[in-house]
């Protein structure tokens, strides 16, 4: 499939870590990612049955069939559930980011460069509508399975956060 590009705008809070986390619960809740469909062949099928599939069609090892399985009877309930069910393909959005980083990293949200900042913006304090012009016009987060985030602010006040960047697969 390809990785997909994302972004999500929270109100600016001081904890990041609760900021990325409610954006990928309105992520999750807005239907906003990718949904691996389920082989029906597989469904209803016990264990032992289950791991024969995907060895014979997958050539799957048999711990990495017995993984699958047990990840295949977990409900999917919220963003942490959904990436487990499929952590190969990830959700192709904001909910494949789970931390807070200070420097680019896989799976994690990292701060835009003070030096892109300047780049794109002039600025390093840009206003909403200066980071979703930016977005349009090619502003991207880091590496694949990596983000950014930029905070947004109205005057002299932040006023909401931006994440955005690459993952899926």
């Amino acid at each position: 499939m390809g990785a997909s590009s994302w972004t999500s705008r929270v109100p600016y809070q001081d904890d990041l870590e609760a900021a990325l986390q409610q954006a990928r619960e309105e992520a999750y809740r807005d239907g906003d990612y990718y949904r691996e469909e389920p082989d029906p062949r597989l469904h209803g099928l016990g264990e032992q049955e289950y791991v024969a599939v995907l060895r014979a069609e997958y050539f799957l090892d048999p711990e990495s069939a017995r993984e699958a399985w047990q990840v295949s009877q977990a409900p999917v309930t919220g963003p942490d559930s959904l990436l487990a069910a499929q952590p190969d393909s990830g959700a192709h959005s904001v909910i494949d980011m789970t931390a807070v980083s200070r420097r680019p990293e896989l799976g994690a949200v990292a701060p835009l460069p003070d030096e892109d900042l300047d780049r794109w913006f002039s600025t390093r304090r840009p206003d909403a509508a200066a980071v979703e012009r930016a977005l349009r016009n090619g502003l991207s987060g880091f590496e694949r399975w990596s983000g950014a985030y930029v905070i947004a602010y109205a005057g002299d006040r932040p006023e909401s956060i931006y994440f955005f960047g690459w993952s899926g697969d």
